[in-house]
């Protein structure tokens, strides 16, 4: 299959059935493929409208997933610039992947560059769920081997006492929780001065849930995160989630 073909059979749904050969030959033609997919992801955000309204267009998703498997650094700040429009826009433009695979695609192309990321996060105008995803990605790069726990914990402190702006939204709910998943024992202060400024949703998360994770063994707790944590390797067995419900916009 030629390159022109798989990016035609990539772009768009065309009935819900997965483009599986088009994927196995962009990654049997990984090199070749790579500046093209690079470029969707840039056309993606000069023409977000567009994306936007045509409901069957699927190329910029596919760039997602194929440049993460790849690890190809050069989709990271393109992928920053795309979900950094505000509002619902990036829910527009990735529908779930948003809220379920976005935290390893970032993680999986920054090659543990962490300045983009953090920028993100800190942007009171982006999408509070990009924001989550942010977080979410810094701690699945200390459980791959990427970032030092130490690191993030010391972010994750600036980010409770002075860095995250001091308005209740998703972006504060998923730090406690990332907090959490990191093991929370030198953020309990800040933690519960967040949850007494009311910052919290505590339908998401509870200060009793910060409390539990505090009772588990530390050691233990932080293998699950070193155990489990996973960036993208295979788009095929990704995408595969999406088939059956597969608009993913």
């Amino acid at each position: 299959m030629d390159l022109a073909h798989i990016l035609e059979e990539l772009a768009y749904d065309m009935g819900g059935d997965l483009p599986r050969e088009a994927i196995e030959a962009a990654i049997a033609k990984r090199n070749a493929i790579t500046p093209h997919l690079l470029a969707i992801l840039s056309d993606a955000t000069q023409r977000i409208d567009e994306v936007i309204e045509d409901d069957n267009y699927q190329g910029h998703i596919y760039a997602m997933y194929l440049l993460a498997q790849f690890r190809e650094k050069e989709a990271y700040p393109l992928l920053i610039e795309l979900f950094s429009f505000p509002c619902e826009i990036p829910h527009a433009i990735a529908g779930d992947v948003l809220t379920e695979d976005l935290s390893r695609i970032l993680a999986s192309t920054c090659d543990g560059e962490t300045r983009l990321l953090k920028q993100l996060v800190e942007n009171p105008s982006a999408n509070e769920y990009v924001r989550a995803a942010c977080q979410e990605a810094l701690v699945l790069l200390v459980g791959c081997g990427f970032l030092k726990r130490e690191a993030v914990i010391a972010y994750f402190h600036e980010l409770l006492t002075s860095k995250l702006e001091k308005v209740p939204s998703f972006a504060w709910d998923y730090l406690i929780a990332c907090c959490c998943i990191l093991y929370p024992d030198e953020l309990h202060r800040p933690i519960l001065q967040a949850f007494e400024d009311e910052l919290i949703n505590e339908n998401f998360i509870s200060l009793q849930d910060v409390a539990a994770t505090l009772t588990l063994d530390k050691t233990t707790h932080l293998y699950q995160l070193y155990h489990d944590a996973e960036l993208i390797d295979d788009t095929i067995v990704e995408m595969e989630k999406w088939v059956g419900d597969y608009s993913v916009q």
